[in-house]
């Protein structure tokens, strides 16, 4: 996996919340010999972790979420992989970015019981991915390497 790099955003993208950072270089993951890439340019609103849970699980901008929750974020918007896949995948990277597997396991199991609501794109995640995409042909890449 490559390194992550991100930085926050003054003004993030409707589709996000508030807080956001964006991918500041192409990220790579790799699941069962698929390449997994997300964009430069890709806004990510935080492991989407209840207020309520913080003491216990942790804040959505966790250092050891954040590899994982972008690879998972971006699975959802593209649907690369299955879902189930994708959730397989975000729990092994909290498991290698050194969660403790009690809450991998806790994270992994509200991911698979809530994650559904957002698995479904509605048409601003759809306006979103255009606008992401043009940024990439701007820039002279290829949107397809990145499952869009």
């Amino acid at each position: 996996m490559s390194r992550l790099l991100l930085f926050p955003v003054v003004q993030s993208d409707k589709n996000k919340l508030d807080q956001a950072y964006e991918v500041a270089e192409d990220f790579k993951a790799v699941y069962e010999n698929i390449d997994i890439w997300v964009p430069q340019f890709f806004q990510y609103d935080g492991a989407s972790i209840p207020s309520l849970a913080w003491q216990v699980i942790g804040t959505p901008f966790n250092p050891h979420f954040m590899e994982a929750a972008v690879i998972h974020d971006w699975l959802y918007h593209t649907h690369q992989l299955e879902k189930k896949d994708a959730d397989k995948l975000f729990y092994k990277l909290l498991l290698e970015n050194n969660v403790e597997p009690v809450k991998a396991v806790l994270i992994r199991e509200a991911v698979e019981k809530f994650g559904n609501w957002y698995w479904i794109n509605d048409e601003d995640d759809s306006k979103y991915i255009e606008k992401l995409k043009n940024k990439i042909i701007e820039i002279g890449k290829d949107p397809s390497k990145y499952g869009i």
